[in-house]
């Protein structure tokens, strides 16, 4: 797992479920980049059993444009999942 201090682009649920493998219902998606420039606007989903605390960490960064910094399991490939996300103090 790798921490990354990154930017949020976009946050927000699907129904659908269509590229996270997690139970069927929605899962909360997340576009990130990287300011590290590891990697640019991609997009991971959060923990099943925290989805709703990251969509008010993702929807508040949004909104203060402030940066987070988050747990992924490496490599942070597209649609893999997000462990750990805290926006940054400043």
């Amino acid at each position: 797992m790798g921490w990354y201090n990154c930017t949020v682009n976009n946050a927000g649920p699907a129904a659908d479920a269509a590229e996270a493998p997690s139970p069927p219902g929605p899962v909360v998606y997340i576009n990130l980049t990287d300011e590290g420039g590891v990697f640019a606007s991609r997009w991971f989903y959060a923990a099943d059993n925290t989805k709703s605390e990251m969509l008010a960490v993702a929807l508040t960064a949004i909104s203060l444009q402030a940066t987070v910094q988050v747990a992924i399991a490496d490599p942070p490939d597209e649609f893999t999942q997000i462990y750990r996300f805290y926006i940054n103090g400043g």
